[in-house]
């Protein structure tokens, strides 16, 4: 499964050989927002490169730096980021700024911090689509001839409750249906696994954790 959860834009753009160069060079800027998870744009109409991310309740951040973001990364001095909104100027914050001036200039272009505070910034306003983990019930099984084999037994589940359940549902079948016999476990509900054997074979079976979702 795919950790770029928000959608890819959808417009004419995405064709335009200069759209693409920026899309490309900021990629590591980009590909971490949508994993926010935030639709993320690029900005070029008018000359205004810059990098856009979209919020729940129709505001969105823009990206730049010192002015519009330079064809090459290397070259920008810093990100300057701010929350704004087309149809209401009252909203106008600024949510971090590591250009030469700015409140977190030694950070200049590095992007661990600026995603860092888009993160928490987005987080604390619930300003992003919420995520769910996905869980699976999972086994690994070494025949008597030691060759290993690798199953998806049942999910993904959206509830941890519903997957722990799952999980005892088929332990339990594996040890009074199908014979083997428990060796060890460990992780109680929280994240279990299980370690079993019959004649000669070994099977661990366990709680995966299987991507995320939108909720």
């Amino acid at each position: 499964m795919s950790n770029d959860l928000a959608s890819a834009p959808e417009h004419g753009n995405t064709a335009d050989p200069l759209w693409r160069k920026l899309w490309e060079a900021y990629e590591p800027v980009i590909t971490a927002l949508r994993r926010i998870p935030l639709v993320t744009d690029v900005e070029i109409s008018g000359g205004m490169f810059a990098i856009t991310a979209e919020l729940t309740d129709g505001s969105h951040l823009w990206i730049a730096s010192t002015d519009v973001l330079p064809l090459e990364p290397s070259e920008a001095e810093g990100f300057h980021v701010r929350r704004a909104h087309a149809d209401n100027p009252t909203i106008d914050e600024l949510v971090y700024d590591s250009t030469p001036d700015g409140a977190q200039a030694e950070h200049a272009n590095n992007i661990v911090p600026v995603i860092q505070a888009i993160t928490a910034f987005v987080a604390e306003r619930h300003l992003s689509k919420q995520l769910i983990e996905l869980l699976s019930v999972r086994i690994v099984l070494v025949t008597n001839k030691h060759q290993s084999k690798s199953h998806h037994l049942s999910g993904p589940f959206s509830e941890r409750a519903e997957a722990v359940k799952e999980f005892g549902r088929i332990t339990h079948h594996v040890m009074h249906e199908d014979g083997w016999r428990l060796v060890h476990a460990q992780g109680g509900a929280d994240w279990p696994v299980t370690v079993w054997e019959s004649q000669g074979e070994m099977a661990i079976i366990y709680l995966a954790h299987d991507g995320m979702a939108l909720a």
